[in-house]
Protein backbone atom coordinates (compact mmCIF):
# COMPACT_ATOMS: atom_id res chain seq x y z
CA UNK A 1 0.00 0.00 0.00
CA UNK A 2 1.33 3.37 -0.94
CA UNK A 3 1.05 6.41 1.80
CA UNK A 4 -1.38 8.00 -0.36
CA UNK A 5 -3.65 4.91 -1.02
CA UNK A 6 -2.86 4.64 3.31
CA UNK A 7 -3.78 8.41 4.40
CA UNK A 8 -6.91 7.78 1.41
CA UNK A 9 -8.00 4.76 3.65
CA UNK A 10 -7.61 6.67 6.76
CA UNK A 11 -9.59 9.48 6.44
CA UNK A 12 -12.22 7.23 4.56
CA UNK A 13 -12.17 5.88 8.18
CA UNK A 14 -12.11 9.37 9.94
CA UNK A 15 -14.93 10.52 8.64
CA UNK A 16 -17.13 7.87 9.01
CA UNK A 17 -16.97 5.71 5.74
CA UNK A 18 -14.96 2.48 6.55
CA UNK A 19 -15.74 0.75 9.22
CA UNK A 20 -12.75 -0.16 11.72
CA UNK A 21 -11.88 -4.06 10.68
CA UNK A 22 -12.17 -3.30 6.99
CA UNK A 23 -9.51 -0.43 7.88
CA UNK A 24 -7.44 -3.17 9.98
CA UNK A 25 -7.52 -5.71 7.41
CA UNK A 26 -6.32 -2.44 4.19
CA UNK A 27 -3.41 -2.08 6.71
CA UNK A 28 -2.07 -5.74 6.76
CA UNK A 29 -3.88 -6.27 10.66
CA UNK A 30 -2.86 -2.90 12.10
CA UNK A 31 -3.67 -3.25 15.55
CA UNK A 32 -5.96 -0.87 17.42
CA UNK A 33 -2.93 1.14 18.98
CA UNK A 34 -1.49 1.33 15.28
CA UNK A 35 -4.78 2.79 13.82
CA UNK A 36 -4.61 5.78 16.24
CA UNK A 37 -0.80 6.54 15.61
CA UNK A 38 -1.76 6.88 12.24
CA UNK A 39 -4.42 8.66 12.80
CA UNK A 40 -2.46 11.22 15.21
CA UNK A 41 0.44 11.58 12.63
CA UNK A 42 -2.11 12.46 9.53
CA UNK A 43 -3.65 14.63 11.95
CA UNK A 44 -7.28 12.61 11.75
CA UNK A 45 -9.61 11.88 14.31
CA UNK A 46 -11.30 9.06 15.37
CA UNK A 47 -15.11 8.97 13.82
CA UNK A 48 -18.30 10.39 14.97
CA UNK A 49 -21.40 8.64 15.39
CA UNK A 50 -23.79 11.03 13.85
CA UNK A 51 -26.70 12.27 16.09
CA UNK A 52 -29.56 12.90 13.79
CA UNK A 53 -32.02 10.78 15.04
CA UNK A 54 -30.40 9.14 18.04
CA UNK A 55 -30.87 12.34 20.50
CA UNK A 56 -33.47 10.10 22.76
CA UNK A 57 -30.81 7.11 22.73
CA UNK A 58 -27.96 9.55 24.34
CA UNK A 59 -30.44 11.28 26.31
CA UNK A 60 -31.34 7.72 27.89
CA UNK A 61 -27.69 7.08 28.00
CA UNK A 62 -27.08 10.12 30.07
CA UNK A 63 -29.79 9.95 32.37
CA UNK A 64 -28.26 6.63 33.20
CA UNK A 65 -24.86 7.47 33.66
CA UNK A 66 -25.22 10.98 35.50
CA UNK A 67 -28.84 9.60 37.52
CA UNK A 68 -28.33 12.92 39.83
CA UNK A 69 -28.62 15.03 36.51
CA UNK A 70 -32.64 14.55 36.48
CA UNK A 71 -32.15 14.06 32.50
CA UNK A 72 -35.23 12.49 31.26
CA UNK A 73 -37.66 14.01 34.21
CA UNK A 74 -36.01 10.93 36.10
Amino acid sequence: MTETQRHEALSAYSRGEMTAIELRRRLDGATYGEVLRLLSESNLTLPKAPQTGREYDIQRAHAWMFPRSGALGA
